[in-house]
């Protein structure tokens, strides 16, 4: 999802971008108390039947998925944020908080949009200056990654 901030008067603005996710937290955990209800309930089934080593095979299933559904929660709270003021670009990245910020001289810098190496994936948007490249929104979907580039052309073009 890209969320933009542009003054069109001096042509600077703020980006923030984020994956998209269907899910909330809380929804997760319903769908995860659902499946460890029908696991232990087909576990403790079994252990009553005398078949007992499938009751701690259920925990480990559900313990495995629990880590799996965090892993993916996780990674949807993912951030970038791209300031571009009027000599200056800014982005700045994080999982629920800034982890690293890198700083571009706005007059050097050339943002660059390439076509993916596979058809079907989004095309990989990036920002050089001096040297350094940094891709731009990786986890983005195409429409959306369409519309960031539409938006910072309208900023830096006019």
């Amino acid at each position: 999802m890209v969320v933009a901030n542009i003054d069109q008067d001096s042509l600077t603005g703020r980006f923030v971008l984020t994956p998209n996710f269907s899910w909330s937290w809380h929804a997760n955990l319903k769908f995860l108390y659902i499946l460890m209800a029908v696991s232990l309930t087909i576990g403790l089934g079994f252990l009553l039947a005398g078949a007992w080593m499938i009751l701690p095979y259920s925990i480990l299933e559900i313990s495995v998925l629990w880590l799996c559904i965090y892993y993916c929660v996780y990674q949807c709270h993912r951030q970038e944020v791209i300031t571009i003021l009027e000599h200056e670009v800014i982005i700045e990245r994080g999982v629920m908080k800034r982890q690293e910020a890198h700083n571009f001289n706005r007059s050097w810098s050339q943002f660059l949009v390439k076509r993916p190496r596979y058809r079907g994936d989004p095309d990989i948007l990036s920002i050089r200056s001096h040297g350094q490249e940094l891709e731009i929104g990786s986890f983005l979907s195409q429409p959306d990654k369409a519309r960031l580039i539409k938006q910072l052309h309208r900023i830096v073009y006019g």
